[in-house]
């Protein structure tokens, strides 16, 4: 195909991968801001001029042919290179300014990276910033964000990271609580109490634990579950029960005795522990306010 042909079917190139990832022609269309019909003729285009069908669709679901899955690579390739072309028309550029697109989980966002990033735009006011607080998985290419911020022991394989602290999660009730129904000495133990679960899966209800070598499972219960860590601590502080909190989201009460720690030599399992590690995409062309919003938050998680 010649480079005049070519040139206009790049955005319908980039539109077939919004469409595979985001799962559905209406769902890429928001993503897109486009209306769902030019979207669907987009990809009718497309097929058209490759002579090949790329995407199987019926009323439920949609997949992708053999040809469609070796276009898709190549074409997430393609928009990762276009990504790194605007990383180097910015790279040079001596003042700390552009747009910043950072992803992070909510209650690390809330309690530990809110004042920080509100001290690195007073210090950087020429910088755009862009934060979305999910707590899902978000890839740096296809939702477009510069920076992921995440807890996680098991860092996205094939970008820079960069570790900024560290998280262990915690299982904590208040002095009062367990003067009124026991102190449990041992995990298993904790059947029988008031645990406040996360409540996101089945599997929230099952608290693993490790202590060496040993490997112990709880299948818990409560009168409530919250997916929102300071609604649990809140409940926690009025003596409901036995909940589990990621450190930051903790410490502050543990130091003031207003909650004590159990199972201190017991290691557990879940989400939201390990390190907390900033990823963006990797290149030699990395745009001057990454690398200063990344090494501003390992200068102030250090001095935490």
């Amino acid at each position: 195909m010649d480079m005049n042909r070519l040139i206009p079917l790049l955005s319908e190139l980039a539109i077939f991968v919004s469409v595979v990832e985001a799962g559905s022609f209406s769902k890429a269309s928001i993503k897109l801001g486009m209306a769902t019909s030019s979207v669907s003729r987009s990809m009718t285009r497309l097929e058209n001029t490759l002579e090949e069908k790329l995407l199987k669709r019926t009323t439920r679901k949609m997949t992708l042919t053999d040809t469609g899955q070796e276009v898709y690579y190549l074409c997430r390739d393609m928009l990762q290179s276009a990504q790194l072309a605007v990383s180097a028309a910015q790279v040079d550029k001596s003042q700390v300014s552009g747009v910043l697109r950072v992803a992070a989980p909510k209650a690390l966002s809330r309690q530990i990276l809110m004042p920080m990033v509100l001290e690195f735009m007073q210090t950087f006011p020429q910088v755009m910033l862009q934060l979305k607080v999910v707590d899902h998985y978000i890839d740096p290419i296809s939702d477009q964000v510069d920076v992921i911020i995440r807890i996680t022991d098991n860092p996205e394989q094939g970008l820079i990271g960069q570790v900024l602290g560290q998280c262990r999660l915690m299982v904590c009730a208040t002095p009062d609580y367990l003067e009124k129904h026991g102190v449990p000495a041992h995990p298993d133990e904790l059947i029988g109490h008031n645990c406040l679960c996360l409540g996101e899966s089945p599997l929230d209800q099952v608290w693993q634990f490790t202590k060496g070598t040993v490997k112990k499972s709880v299948q818990v219960q409560g009168s409530m579950s919250v997916n929102h860590s300071e609604i649990r601590r809140e409940a926690v502080l009025q003596n409901m029960g036995i909940s589990v909190f990621p450190e930051f989201s903790i410490q502050p009460y543990l130091e003031t005795n207003q909650v004590v720690e159990l199972f201190k030599d017991w290691h557990m399992k879940g989400n939201y522990q390990g390190d907390i590690i900033a990823q963006y995409v990797q290149s030699k062309y990395i745009p001057m306010q990454i690398k200063t919003f990344v090494d501003f938050l390992k200068q102030r998680f250090y001095s935490v």
